[in-house]
């Protein structure tokens, strides 16, 4: 290898993730992370998790948002698709679901807290807070 060059390593391809997006008299339901997660520790984000092999996106949102929050998604709908780097260094492909209907009682199962927040400037992730922001408005002019 010449001096000033340096090999490049194959990019890792992306994990494919989803996250849900709850609703409700103009706060969104959010999850702070704990702090001894591997990934964004102590930040504040959109419910959601990984993708299983062979699993689909509408499957795969679904038993997330069972084990992490106990509920059970009756109508969801597919509403953007980005990439994330967490702090760990994972590439991530999220793919956000506005959850329009669920049944059961809201609970933290994984992670710190769970709870409704209005200020949707504590959301640790600025494209989180655009997507937030721009349902939030949509649903006040409905």
């Amino acid at each position: 290898m010449k001096s000033g060059v340096s090999a490049r390593l194959p990019r890792r391809r992306a994990v494919e993730c989803v996250s849900g997006i709850l609703l409700s008299d103009g706060a969104v339901l959010v999850e702070k992370r704990r702090a001894n997660d591997d990934a964004d520790p102590g930040l504040v984000f959109l419910p959601g998790g990984h993708v299983e092999v062979g699993e689909s996106l509408d499957r795969a949102l679904k038993r997330e948002m069972r084990e992490e929050l106990g509920v059970r998604v009756e109508k969801a709908a597919p509403i953007r698709v980005r990439y994330y780097k967490a702090s760990n260094g994972e590439r991530q492909r999220i793919h956000y679901f506005r959850i329009k209907d669920w049944k059961g009682k809201i609970r933290s199962n994984e992670a710190e807290s769970v709870y409704w927040e209005s200020d949707i400037r504590h959301l640790g992730d600025s494209i989180e807070r655009k997507i937030v922001f721009k349902l939030l408005s949509q649903v006040s002019r409905v």
